[in-house]
């Protein structure tokens, strides 16, 4: 099981990711370069999944490492990344990536053997046999990626800052966030009382 936070506002259970956890999936996915590609990127901009497999390779800036996306009610944001997933990009758009088609990430169908944009569903079973042999990942989503760049990074910068890279339309749901980090607080703060009076 992992951590999770119900907000009592928008009865939204917020589930993130622990650093044990992040490390199980990075080892369950290593064999699979695409999803690699895409948990990474997940992980590291904040994007929706359905607005990263919505991308056409000419959208993303390989140079910069950064993309747009549209996001609920119609609003563009900028997703940004990191070296690492800008190299596992290029081993993907090199390597595996079929070149037919506009879109970023690709697939092919088994028996007509025809290229089409990679599906949620085929992404969602890819996933879920990647991360099936290991119990710390029952349960895992790939939506909690979302969760898990927002709570790594509320701490580190403004909450304005981050409603526009998470692409909130109100602050409110970004402060929920903020909420997750003082639960994570009280929870060490709690846990080293008690490791002190044993």
């Amino acid at each position: 099981s992992f951590p999770t936070r119900r907000s009592s506002d928008l009865d939204q259970i917020i589930r993130y990711l622990t650093s044990s956890q992040l490390t199980a999936l990075y080892q369950a996915i290593i064999p699979d370069v695409r999803l690699h590609s895409v948990v990474l990127l997940l992980h590291q901009t904040g994007a929706r999944v359905g607005e990263l497999l919505a991308l056409d390779l000419e959208e993303v800036d390989l140079d910069q490492r950064k993309f747009q996306v549209i996001g609920k009610g119609n609003k563009r944001r900028w997703c940004f990344y990191g070296e690492e997933a800008s190299l596992l990009l290029n081993k993907y758009l090199k390597y595996y990536r079929h070149p037919q088609i506009n879109s970023l990430f690709t697939a092919k169908k088994p028996f007509s053997n025809t290229i089409s944009r990679l599906s949620y569903s085929r992404l969602y079973e890819s996933f879920q046999d990647a991360i099936k042999p290991y119990p710390l990942l029952k349960g895992v989503r790939l939506h909690d990626l979302r969760h898990t760049y927002a709570t790594e990074r509320v701490q580190l910068i403004s909450l304005e800052e981050l409603r526009a890279l998470m692409g909130h339309e109100n602050i409110q749901t970004t402060l929920h966030y903020q909420k997750v980090t003082s639960q994570k607080a009280e929870e060490a703060a709690q846990k080293a009382l008690q490791l002190l009076h044993k």
